[in-house]
């Protein structure tokens, strides 16, 4: 066997080993995979639409809507809504269009937002505490600083109606009990004619009545441009406590807290603007390996100077 023909076998046999040792890059992962675990609600050719998922599509919901929907009892409506967005997914994964490059770079950017949201999240929730919330409402006592009364009332339609319940109530009545029974306000009279905590300036003639009130202090009648009331101090306050405004506080702390946590992340990073208007080139894409197992001729080794072509 000439030397020429050896050299190529042996190059041909190397090429192969080498080959058969290459890996085929794994495939690239397909976007959007959802654990399907709990309780299915439907199905989706073959695909379990189930509570947890829906449970997970509640939550991402902006907390506005989410309390609208839930105040609306629409709230479990949604599974609809997965189920055409299962629709539309399968058919994005069948047609492979999260191999388009704009496709692309819209997950990419929808999943950078949700980590930097989730991020945010966990690093402000974790400084979030009863301490912190209490320390905040006692540094802005001015705002809650409100006098108020916890107010009841029972309505009637004229002032001799409302004549005859004052003296019941003189003669000792229990003010819920006749609220209940005589009043003409179907939202309060069922809670014994309860108003809830107002400020007296706020509710007109009925405050003008009862703001020199003492705790049980009674007033009446009393006429409104609707109709006659009698009305009963149950309790008085100089501020709003902080159990009744702990959600609000929540939300402003939160707020400030994630103000402060960005603005230390910039402090701490190193920011430069773009210079002179540089651009970034997209890398060429490297080229594919080759197929395991594949036949490949390497290229034909040049004979030695002097040596005869034909091996002879």
């Amino acid at each position: 066997m000439s030397t020429l023909r050896h050299t190529a076998i042996l190059g041909i046999v190397s090429f192969l080993a080498l080959a058969g040792c290459q890996q085929a890059p794994p495939p690239a992962p397909i976007p959007g995979v959802m654990a399907r675990t709990g309780t299915v609600l439907k199905t989706v050719n073959g695909k379990a639409i189930t509570q947890d998922m829906l449970d997970t599509m509640i939550k991402q919901l902006p907390e506005q809507l989410r309390a609208q929907l839930e105040a609306n009892g629409q709230i479990n409506q949604l599974d609809d809504q997965l189920v055409v967005q299962e629709l539309l997914y399968q058919k994005a994964i069948t047609s492979k269009l999260y191999e388009d490059p704009e496709v692309k770079q819209a997950l990419a950017i929808t999943t950078r937002s949700a980590l930097a949201d989730a991020m945010l999240r966990k690093d402000i929730e974790a400084q979030v505490t009863d301490a912190t919330i209490s320390k905040w409402y006692d540094d802005h006592a001015v705002q809650f600083a409100r006098p108020q009364i916890q107010l009841a009332h029972i309505m009637v339609s004229t002032e001799k109606e409302a004549k005859a319940i004052r003296a019941q109530l003189d003669s000792g009545a229990d003010f819920a009990a006749l609220a209940k029974a005589k009043s003409l306000d179907p939202r309060t009279s069922g809670d014994g004619g309860l108003l809830g905590w107002v400020r007296p300036k706020d509710v007109g003639p009925l405050g003008d009545a009862v703001k020199d009130l003492d705790k049980g202090g009674i007033a009446g009648p009393v006429k409104s441009p609707q109709a006659w009331h009698i009305l009963k101090v149950l309790d008085k306050r100089d501020k709003v406590p902080l159990k009744e405004v702990k959600d609000k506080i929540t939300d402003q702390v939160k707020k400030e807290l994630a103000e402060k946590y960005i603005d230390d992340l910039k402090a701490s990073a190193t920011i430069t603007d773009g210079a002179g208007g540089a651009q970034v080139a997209v890398p060429s894409a490297p080229p594919a390996p080759a197929a395991k197992n594949a036949v490949v001729a390497p290229p034909p080794a040049a004979p030695n100077a002097g040596t005869n072509p034909q091996g002879k």
